[in-house]
């Protein structure tokens, strides 16, 4: 199982109108709708997407990365292959100041995770992580999770949890008739990593790991390298 999507409680265009002031180094180059079945987005995703690690970026090629926007009942989803995304736990809070409440999840059996947030108002009200059968809670149970095992998080608990918040199963992700899939080019100026990447690659690495995300807002740009598959 590869899946990860944030998903709040608004209509879909005002979520699509948040989203680029979360994320303003995000750029739109193209995107669309109108689809019938799953399989033209899986098609349309793969055709669009554009990976280039830090060892290869240049302003001329920034790479793009695909994502989906729909609408399931009263709740606006963004789903996540890369999972960057929706694992951003800043852009979570930032979120939770719009819509009030936002849950996100991401499950990568390859990598043998799963990862729940729960964020209200500015504040993370619940979030669970599974790394490698080594289970973390963070804030009291929801009422959702009622039922769910405790001391148990992964594949069947994340579905669980999906159903109990009232969105569609992970089967049925994303709703076809309102999907918008969106390709996106990162505009932060990554040209510094180049000459790192060639000086001292190990080092490079390092300072681009998930670990290092936690500094300074003032700390220079680093093009994430990582990805749970």
């Amino acid at each position: 199982m590869h899946f990860g999507l944030i998903a709040v409680k608004a209509p879909l265009d005002r979520f699509r109108e948040t989203f680029t002031g979360v994320w303003p180094r995000l750029q739109l180059v193209t995107s669309a709708s109108s689809f019938l079945k799953r399989s033209e987005i899986w098609r349309w995703m793969e055709s669009n997407e554009k990976f280039v690690s830090a060892a290869a970026w240049t302003p001329t090629n920034r790479g793009t990365q695909t994502g989906l926007f729909c609408q399931d009942g009263p709740w606006a989803i963004f789903m996540d292959n890369s999972h960057t995304l929706v694992s951003d736990e800043d852009a979570l809070k930032k979120l939770s100041l719009q819509f009030g409440t936002v849950i996100s999840f991401v499950v990568e059996t390859a990598g043998g995770c799963a990862y729940f947030w729960c964020y209200e108002n500015g504040g993370a009200r619940r979030v669970i992580s599974n790394v490698d059968g080594k289970l973390d809670y963070r804030g009291e149970p929801l009422p959702e999770e009622e039922g769910i095992p405790a001391g148990r998080y992964y594949m069947a608990e994340t579905e669980a949890l999906i159903s109990a918040f009232g969105l569609t199963p992970i089967e049925g992700l994303p709703v076809a008739a309102t999907t918008v899939a969106v390709a996106l080019e990162d505009t932060t100026d990554y040209s510094h990593l180049g000459s790192k990447m060639r000086i001292a690659p190990e080092k490079a690495l390092a300072a681009s790991s998930p670990s290092a995300s936690s500094e300074s807002p003032q700390a220079t740009p680093r093009k994430s390298w990582w990805r749970f598959w």
